[in-house]
């Protein structure tokens, strides 16, 4: 699987997060809500910065290579997490732009669905416990304290 080695500009960086939900209004109160799918996909639109020949002959090369033969692609984004992380991607036929062209230099923009990197259901049920508790940095200080201090201690430079 291809990896897109172009960072992804900042604005115009707009991710959907997934909804796996399907929801019926009522005339009042809250609305019936049921899960409808499992691993439904992000979308979003993102931009690169073609500021050189190189980056222009590379994203051309890779859009015309996944247009002839369209496959899914890695890519490095932030969309459902505080990191960036790798997310299988594929192009949304038909959303390529061409944007602010200023001489040689523009940027483009087009639409990404993405595979959720969907993470352990116990771990997001342990931060919501701990934010749900009084203080939670107070735990992860802590846990900190615990690895990088209190266990090199403990081990007293074994190795």
């Amino acid at each position: 699987m291809n990896n897109f080695a172009l960072c992804p500009l900042q604005r115009g960086y707009a991710p959907e997060v997934a909804n796996n939900l399907l929801e019926q209004a009522l005339m009042g109160g809250f609305a019936r809500q049921r899960v409808q799918f499992v691993n439904n996909v992000h979308t979003v639109t993102a931009s690169v910065m073609l500021d050189d020949k190189a980056k222009q002959q590379y994203f051309w090369a890779f859009w015309n290579s996944h247009q002839s033969k369209p496959r899914p692609f890695l890519w490095r984004l932030i969309v459902d997490d505080a990191e960036i992380t790798i997310y299988v991607c594929q192009f949304v036929a038909g959303s390529l732009r061409l944007n602010e062209r200023d001489g040689r230099v523009y940027s483009v923009s087009f639409g990404l669905r993405l595979k959720p990197n969907n993470t352990n259901k116990e771990f997001d049920d342990t931060i919501v416990q701990l934010w749900e508790s009084d203080d939670p940095v107070k735990y992860l200080n802590l846990l900190e304290k615990l690895t990088n201090e209190d266990m090199p201690n403990a081990l007293g430079g074994i190795k």
